[in-house]
């Protein structure tokens, strides 16, 4: 695996030695973030608020136990956003897979056992941990959305909210 000195990991590709906050894991490999991203600068975003449920990661396996229902905990600076938002029955959240582990290139894909590739499933270990899934409004009080369908872990970050297209009108 990893040859650590000086609490610095050497990466699998280009044999440098960086810090752990500087290494992603793929395949248990360390590997630099410049050989893994190219050398492209990173994209700050901030989250908008928080997912709360009695979701926790699954065992073994992609995915999360629990109900259906969640709430997503908006941020105070974030009501100034929510005109017209009541209106809606459908939406798209965009939020950080926090808890994502490493990455793998090769797997079996959970419901037909095909083998592929992170861009061809819904793994949560990616290249960069964005998921999007779309949801049922059900209910908004305050700055707090009821939603069902939201397959995120209690405290997972929520990056952006967008009306679904099935629920346009």
């Amino acid at each position: 695996m990893s040859e650590k000195r000086n609490n610095k990991l050497k990466c699998s590709e280009c044999r440098q030695r960086y810090g752990e906050d500087s290494i992603r894991f793929v395949d248990d490999e360390p590997i630099c973030l410049n050989c893994l991203y190219g050398g492209v600068d990173p994209v700050r975003i901030w989250p908008i608020g928080f997912v709360v449920n009695d979701k926790k990661p699954a065992d073994r396996r992609p995915g999360a136990t629990g109900g259906d229902v969640s709430e997503i905990r908006l941020s105070p600076g974030m009501a100034r956003f929510m005109k017209g938002l009541a209106d809606e029955t459908h939406l798209t959240i965009v939020w950080q897979l926090h808890e994502a582990g490493s990455i793998r290139t090769v797997f079996r894909r959970g419901w037909d056992s095909k083998e592929v590739g992170p861009f061809a499933s819904r793994t949560p270990a990616r290249p960069t941990p964005i998921a999007v899934t779309d949801v049922e409004l059900l209910d908004i009080k305050g700055r707090t959305l009821t939603v069902r369908g939201l397959d995120a872990v209690n405290g997972t970050p929520v990056l952006d909210i967008k009306v679904a297209m099935k629920g346009l009108k």
